[in-house]
């Protein structure tokens, strides 16, 4: 007989702030999220008072709060599997529905405490894996989102319906929305920034279907509002979309977790393939050139060696980002595996390939990877790679040729002593 899959408990002993993970994390990275955390209670509190709270407010938060127990509970499972696919990666969720609905229907102090409880629900319900200090920073930016969009309705007085009657009432309540989403992540970019830095924040934004997608669900949580004050047996039918949003990003990030590298990010070989197979086809149409770089990063079984695998993980991570960082945005950055990395640049003859190859050689050098004191401690420095290129169309016409090629010359800077670039010469 098959044995029941054993269910996660709530553990309390997680929210003792002296268990947090958070104080092994840089010390830029302590400090903001305290001063956030600390911001988003100060500033809840001085507001919460602001509005008189009467029974029928009662009777709304209650009806929200069990709408959002019903979404929670049937799209546990999904978000589930969203979380294994998305791990060590961020993803949008949908809880903003449910808070958006209610900073429009509540007075702002019970909408702060629907927050609260929205996050502590979906935490005990549904993350297998809590990191605390990461999920009251995200609270915390949704409590401080939250009063910052409620200062843009209150551009418009009266009650929800007379907010939104004309269109100036519809224009308020839209910069609401984008106020609230700016806020809300723009502090989430700004963290994800302040943990990994070298990568231009534009970088860190996410994909613009994640976006629009988080800014349909603010809107969802508008028409959940309006329908709640007009016609609350209907509520249920909203429903079906939010489980459609949800379905769809469980498809959308099985197919990103297929092509991308599950430790560093990066298009895994075949992703980066396809891409340089496309770009290679368009030069072959309209005429150009463009160089291939593979990195190997030296001596790299002796740092899994010494500090062990996930060490290695994380010097991998931050060569990963290094390259990211120092290419643009439409070439390409894949890893090949192990240790080698592949870069595809774009438009570019073999000078400036060779250029590019010997700044990403000498930023990889300047590269220092702290190690969590559970892990031993300490700091990683002295990474060095050797380095490989090729040029399209003088070292070869096709993609095959153009790795093989660049793939000697990276052989040939490992025989030649390391940390150096050599570039394939022409056919």
């Amino acid at each position: 007989m098959a044995q029941a899959t054993p269910q996660r408990r709530f553990d309390p002993r997680r929210c003792d702030p002296r268990r947090w993970s958070l104080w092994q994390a840089p010390r830029r990275v302590v400090v903001a999220v305290l001063v956030i955390d600390v911001l988003a209670v100060a500033l809840s509190l001085a507001v919460a008072g602001i509005e008189p709270v009467g029974t029928a407010d009662w009777r709304a938060l209650g009806l929200l709060v069990l709408g959002l127990v019903v979404h929670v509970e049937t799209a546990r499972g999904i978000e589930r599997r969203r979380e294994v696919v998305a791990d060590g990666q961020p993803y949008i969720e949908l809880k903003s529905v449910w808070s958006f609905a209610g900073l429009l229907l509540l007075p702002l102090g019970l909408a702060l405490a629907l927050v609260v409880i929205t996050f502590a629900y979906w935490w005990m319900r549904v993350s297998q894996r809590p990191v605390v200090h990461r999920w009251t920073y995200s609270a915390a930016t949704v409590l401080i989102a939250s009063v910052a969009a409620w200062g843009v309705l209150e551009l418009v007085p009266g009650g929800l319906l007379v907010k939104v009657a004309g269109p100036v009432g519809l224009a308020v309540l839209v910069a609401a929305g984008l106020t609230r989403w700016v806020v809300n992540h723009g502090l989430v970019v700004f963290m994800i920034c302040l943990n990994a830095p070298g990568t231009p924040w534009w970088k860190r934004l996410g994909a613009p279907t994640d976006t629009l997608i988080g800014l349909g669900a603010l809107a969802l949580g508008a028409a959940l509002a309006v329908v709640a004050l007009t016609t609350p047996w209907l509520l249920p039918v909203l429903l079906v979309p939010v489980m459609g949003m949800h379905r769809g990003f469980l498809i959308q990030q099985f197919a990103r977790a297929a092509r991308t590298d599950p430790k560093t990010g990066l298009a895994n070989a075949s992703a980066w393939r396809d891409q340089a197979d496309r770009e290679l086809a368009r030069l072959r149409r309209r005429g150009g050139e463009l160089g291939v770089i593979m990195v190997d990063i030296d001596a790299f079984k002796g740092i899994n060696d010494r500090y062990g695998h996930l060490v290695g993980d994380a010097v991998l991570r931050a060569v990963a980002d290094t390259l990211r960082s120092e290419v643009r945005p439409y070439d390409a950055v894949g890893r090949f595996g192990g240790e080698e990395f592949v870069v595809l640049v774009a438009e570019a003859g073999p000078e400036q390939v060779g250029t590019t190859a010997e700044r990403l050689r000498r930023r990889i050098s300047e590269c220092e990877v702290t190690v969590s004191p559970t892990l031993g401690g300490g700091t990683v420095r002295g990474l060095t790679a050797s380095i490989g290129t090729a040029s399209y169309p003088e070292a070869s016409h096709d993609l095959d040729g153009l790795m093989v090629s660049a793939d000697t010359a990276l052989y040939a800077a490992k025989h030649g002593g390391r940390n150096r670039v050599e570039c394939a010469p022409p056919r």
